[in-house]
């Protein structure tokens, strides 16, 4: 029989894959390319740098776990077809285009295809495939497409732009790209967790400080409320409290109390980076100090260093 590889960006889905009865392995690659740095260096020296970020953060997704990741990549390549069950956030489709481009270096399997979907009938707030039942899953197995020349161009062009250092290609791409049918959506959003143009803050530091002031403070109800208004970029409990923490270093929490900066923050009356300085990346760009730095106008859709 002919040798087919699913490739998950996430064990619960891949645990949930395995009860699809479908044909073929299931291989897993999930580090959470939306945080920490990616730069445009050799896979060891990414592993490297993402091994020390994740260190940093507590967090065990060591330099072994991801050279496992990417030996699945390596060991897709033989199969006669690689299905990836990619769906539409920025955590997915972040990790589809280093997949794609990673692919594009050497021998591609005889078959690529795709399971790739923003929602489901069944499933009213959808945020990802790890919601889905096993037979809903099989249900998409037929549905599963395959990839242009332009989808693969497309992958390997925004991978080279997020891991620049320099994000001006990004809008332009933004505008773009068209056969890869959740990438421009996902460039937008990678794009919103720059500092904004008059308070600093990211687009889900914002969500995360309006629930506070609505008193909201448990980080599960955290997690659900900006979820719900942002199914490109579903919170994790894990990123929520790094935020929690990072902006109480900045001063705009005391505990989960909302300060009276963090307020005038979210009223645009106060800049986070000026105020308190920064030092996180986005892709391949490293936003550090007091200013300037990257920003993105939501209104205008436009980059300025502020």
């Amino acid at each position: 029989m002919d040798r087919i590889v699913h490739l998950t960006n996430g064990d619960h889905t891949a645990d949930v894959l395995s009860l699809a009865d479908l044909p073929g392995e299931i291989l897993v690659c999930a580090d959470a390319l939306d945080q920490g740095p990616v730069q445009p260096v050799s896979d060891a020296e990414h592993r490297q740098a993402r091994a020390a970020f994740w260190a940093s953060r507590g967090t065990p997704n060591g330099a072994a776990k991801l050279a496992e990741y990417d030996q699945a990549i390596e060991t897709a390549r033989d199969a006669e077809e690689l299905v990836l069950w990619f769906e539409h956030d920025l955590f997915d489709q972040l990790a589809l285009i280093r997949i794609l481009a990673r692919l594009q270096r050497g021998k591609l399997p005889a078959t690529l295809t795709i399971v790739s979907i923003d929602r489901h009938p069944e499933v009213p707030n959808f945020l990802g495939l790890g919601q889905l039942q096993p037979e809903q899953l099989a249900s998409l197995w037929p549905r599963r497409t395959g990839f242009s020349r332009d989808a693969l161009d497309e992958a390997v062009a925004a991978w080279i732009a997020i891991t620049a250092a320099d994000p001006r290609a990004l809008p332009y791409l933004m505008r773009r790209v068209k056969a890869l049918p959740f990438l421009a959506g996902a460039l937008e959003r990678h794009l919103e967790e720059f500092p904004d143009a008059l308070s600093g803050l990211s687009r889900t530091e914002r969500q995360i400080l309006a629930a506070l002031a609505r008193g909201i403070t448990a980080v599960p109800d955290l997690m659900q409320q900006s979820s719900a208004i942002d199914p490109r970029y579903p919170a994790t409990d894990s990123l929520v409290t790094w935020i929690l923490a990072d902006l109480g270093r900045a001063g705009f929490l005391d505990g989960t109390q909302i300060t009276t900066l963090g307020r005038q923050a979210l009223a645009g009356a106060t800049d986070r980076v000026t105020e308190a300085g920064i030092d996180t990346w986005r892709g391949g760009v490293h936003l550090q100090g007091k200013g300037p730095v990257w920003r993105w106008d939501s209104a205008s859709k436009k980059l300025l260093e502020k």
